[in-house]
């Protein structure tokens, strides 16, 4: 287990097409994955299913540049999410349900 003592915790970081992870947030679940050519940032609710507050991004410039991500650059994701869903107190930077 990370944790920062930034009120992110990361459980688990890893793996290959997808790249995932798993932690919590200001005490909220957030499930991270990357795969293909985006990464995917969801906290709270079911964080895979319907999670109250999501946020997504293009990776790399291949099509599968994403599952292969390092760990560092996964990490540097998670950060930057991390800074989008505190500034994002009253609203959401895509909501979850929208395609």
């Amino acid at each position: 287990m990370t944790k920062s003592g930034t009120g992110l915790d990361i459980h688990w970081l890893g793996g290959n097409c997808p790249v995932q992870g798993e932690g919590t947030l200001d005490g909220r679940e957030f499930y991270f994955r990357a795969r293909g050519s985006h990464w995917t940032f969801a906290v709270g609710g079911d964080v895979i299913a319907s999670p109250d507050w999501v946020h997504e991004e293009p990776y790399g410039t291949g099509p599968f540049d994403a599952g292969w991500m390092s760990e560092d650059d996964a990490r540097a994701c998670i950060a930057k999410a991390t800074g989008l869903y505190r500034s994002a107190t009253s609203g959401k930077s895509r909501p979850a349900d929208a395609s």
